[in-house]
């Protein structure tokens, strides 16, 4: 179990922990607010404007610095959603091969690509549009919710010259971020399309929300050619230009990112820049020389001193209170945190006497609680699976004996049982597979000997009015299947869909692997049925006894409902059924028992 001591962390007064929040809170404002007042009055002031002005522009250097970052994080989740859809196998197959497809084909792409689209737009809220442009910058799929212009998109990807690229756009009377990169094949050296995600320009708030850096001062990103990303001008709209002539001094070298004295709004300012290489931003904070002025004046001076008097005489006190607090509170949130992703093995000590001890303590009492109904809930629901599965095992297996026992011993009335002895051969093998092995996973290769048993069976009963083929890729015969899956579809195929319009009826069995799956077919030129009539039935169970219905319940008691179960029938035709199950190279159910 992983437990967090909390009271063993170094807490120097630990009558501090004994006291109440409301107190400790009550003793820090209280020495907050008198200690600044005591020592102001013996302080005087010396301070020159040059002086505020090297410390507002260090200042801010340093939170441009900060902002930078904040774009830099903000920029790298939407490269980082555009690097995940470009190694995508979906994306490269179905870019290099967009051109050959057909209309069917390319709408299977789509559907595959707004599966993988949604995904990452529903992580990230703030994409707007994904674009998937071919080498010659057609857009070939889009996900959103906007119309823009194909031509404009054109032009951008062309502006990116086979690199990365961030631009802000207005089309259409909405703003966008828009990055583009090319994509290339897996071994990085065929560019074979190009990706555009375009993102809401209210993403970028987070990146200087909440900075108030006074009257009259602003942020502003701008992008490689000037236009505003993002800005705390009211009077500036995003994705139009915001001062050329200021953007290109921007861009020249200096000893120092500060500009001084430039006009804004017909305000005289000093301007402060930062680069983001990696995006090609250009941040600008605009600080007007009127705010700066006013930070002069002696009585601001003199409550600035004093606060900040306060301020490092409280921090000396606050500190410990501080920690009294603060170290409990973020072992409780940590272990709450991992709680909250259904990690329960959690266990706080701390035998503090307030309210975070005791919380604490609470916590700890009910993330055990949790752990003994996880592990009961769990025992429980194995042997409810158990049971399900062995009932219906137990449901097919009578029905399946009685028909076979049924067909021999009308074969021996009718033909003096000359063929019984192959039926009993192979009936002997099916009893075996079925009543001793309990196993509920064989391998594919022993349910075919199972199906070839039962066919053989009969054929004693129907001749040769049948043929069984068989289309079954080498690797799957050592995977493990669901015991008994084919023959009760093969049952129903042969003595329910027998079609006397033909000469011959034929079974075909095809089993292939398709990704991480094993996709089964079964189809037969019998004489069908109405597939919407089987699912008015209120009991299904009455189409061909157990079968379809007991294999439909059976994958979904063993895999989930996630799996492809259909079933398509023409009167007259035949039907096919479809079932995809996992693709297993060990029996799970020993994997279970092993656990």
């Amino acid at each position: 179990m992983e437990i967090n001591r909390i009271s063993g962390n170094p807490i120097k007064n630990n009558l501090i922990r004994n006291l109440p929040l409301s107190s400790r809170l009550l003793y820090s404002f209280i020495l907050m607010a008198i200690l600044p007042l005591i020592i102001s009055a013996g302080i005087s002031y010396y301070v020159s404007n040059n002086a505020i002005e090297n410390k507002v522009s260090d200042y801010s250097v340093q939170t441009m610095k900060a902002v930078n970052q904040l774009i830099d994080y903000e920029c790298n989740k939407y490269e980082r959603v555009a690097d995940l859809i470009l190694i995508n196998k979906q994306v490269q197959k179905g870019m290099k091969q967009f051109v050959k497809m057909n209309y069917i084909q390319k709408n299977e792409f789509v559907a595959e690509m707004n599966q993988v689209m949604s995904n990452y737009m529903s992580n990230q809220p703030d994409i707007m549009q994904i674009y998937l442009l071919d080498v010659d910058h057609t857009p070939i799929y889009d996900q959103g919710w906007f119309y823009f212009s194909p031509d404009k998109l054109k032009e951008i990807i062309q502006k990116s010259k086979d690199g990365k690229n961030w631009l802000s756009i207005t089309e259409a009377k909405m703003n966008y971020v828009i990055y583009t990169k090319p994509i290339t094949d897996r071994n990085r050296e065929n560019i074979i399309g190009y990706i555009s995600i375009h993102i809401n320009p209210d993403a970028f708030n987070n990146c200087f929300s909440n900075m108030n850096l006074g009257e009259d001062s602003n942020l502003t990103i701008l992008d490689a050619e000037g236009n505003i990303i993002q800005t705390q001008e009211t009077d500036a709209k995003v994705g139009n230009p915001l001062d050329m002539d200021l953007f290109s001094l921007c861009q020249q070298k200096r000893k120092k990112p500060i500009i001084t004295n430039y006009k804004v709004s017909n305000k005289k300012s000093i301007v402060i820049y930062a680069h983001v290489k990696e995006q090609n931003f250009t941040t600008m904070l605009i600080i007007s020389n009127k705010y700066l002025r006013s930070v002069n004046k002696p009585i601001t001076i003199a409550t600035l001193i004093c606060i900040i008097s306060g301020i490092f005489c409280a921090i000396m006190v606050y500190r410990q209170m501080w920690k009294s607090i603060k170290i409990p509170l973020e072992g409780l949130v940590e272990a709450v945190g991992k709680a909250a992703d259904n990690n329960f093995n959690q266990f706080i000590v701390d035998d503090s006497k307030d309210e975070l001890g005791y919380l604490g303590r609470t916590f700890s009492q009910v993330t055990k609680k949790m752990q003994e109904l996880i592990i009961d809930n769990k025992k429980e629901q194995g042997k409810k699976r158990e049971l399900e599965l062995n009932m219906l095992q137990a449901q097919i297996n009578p029905h399946f004996l009685f028909n076979t026992l049924n067909s021999l011993r009308f074969t021996a009335m009718m033909s003096g049982a000359g063929n019984v002895s192959n039926g009993l051969a192979a009936l002997s093998t099916l009893l075996s597979n079925t009543i001793i092995d309990k196993h509920q996973f064989i391998t594919v290769e022993k349910e075919i000997e199972n199906v070839k048993s039962y066919i053989e069976i009969q054929k004693i009963r129907y001749g040769d009015i049948f043929t069984v083929d068989y289309e079954i890729e080498e690797e799957l015969f050592q995977s493990y299947v669901i015991k008994f899956l084919l023959q009760p579809i093969v049952e129903n195929a042969i003595i329910h869909g027998m079609n006397e319009a033909v000469t011959t009826n034929n079974i075909l069995i095809e089993m292939k692997r398709v990704g991480e799956n094993i996709r089964l077919i079964i189809q037969d030129n019998g004489k069908g049925f109405d597939v919407e009539e089987l699912e008015k039935k209120e009991n299904k169970k009455s189409f061909s006894g157990f079968a379809i219905y007991n294999v439909k319940e059976r994958i979904k008691l063993c895999f989930g409902k996630d799996y492809l179960f259909e079933i398509e029938s023409k009167i007259g035709e035949g039907t096919t059924v479809r079932i995809e199950f996992p693709y297993l190279t060990e029996n799970i159910e020993e994997e279970k028992m092993g656990e």
